[in-house]
């Protein structure tokens, strides 16, 4: 009896140490905002915020602000549909906190039209800007989406957490 219960306890205990070594624990790197639905990003010289609203007709939306060296600052911006769309319009805004308050330094608008862009279901703005003063800066995105037949159209704007150039 002895034999069979010692024998039973070490199947037993490899039985549960095979199955404690296969759980994986993941860590990620990231925060949530208040919606739940947008991710901020911040890593050694670059932020970004990823957005999926699941909408009807906006699948995701990306924003980042990078730091590229010496007073250069990257951005991209990028809106992905769930299906082709009639039009897309993305604004992306720098803003320098300056005296207690986010200040508009540059910006830029894009449209994209399915006329001159078939099957247009995203679109994607990445530039750099040069000369840029030290300080704190952050991006502010605005995408608007119209549906082929006009009927739907779908609004989105991100704003990515601020990132500090010397």
């Amino acid at each position: 009896m002895k034999k069979y219960l010692k024998k039973s306890f070490i199947i037993g205990l490899s039985i549960m140490l095979m199955a404690v070594s296969t759980i994986t624990a993941y860590a990620q790197n990231k925060s949530l905002s208040a919606d739940g639905m947008t991710r901020m990003y911040e890593g050694e010289g670059f932020v970004r915020a990823e957005a999926s609203p699941r909408g009807q007709l906006i699948s995701s939306v990306q924003l980042e602000l990078s730091e590229e060296g010496y007073h250069r600052l990257g951005i991209y911006s990028e809106v992905l549909c769930h299906v082709d769309m009639k039009k897309i319009k993305m604004s992306v805004t720098l803003q320098k906190y300056v005296d207690g308050s986010w200040t508009n330094v540059h910006r830029k608008d894009e449209e994209w039209l399915a006329e001159d862009y078939p099957e247009l279901s995203m679109a994607i703005i990445s530039y750099d800007l040069t000369g840029m003063s030290a300080g704190k800066y952050r991006l502010k995105g605005g995408y608007s989406v119209f549906e082929l037949n006009g009927s739907l159209q779908e609004f989105k704007t991100v704003t990515t957490s601020s990132l500090t150039i010397n």
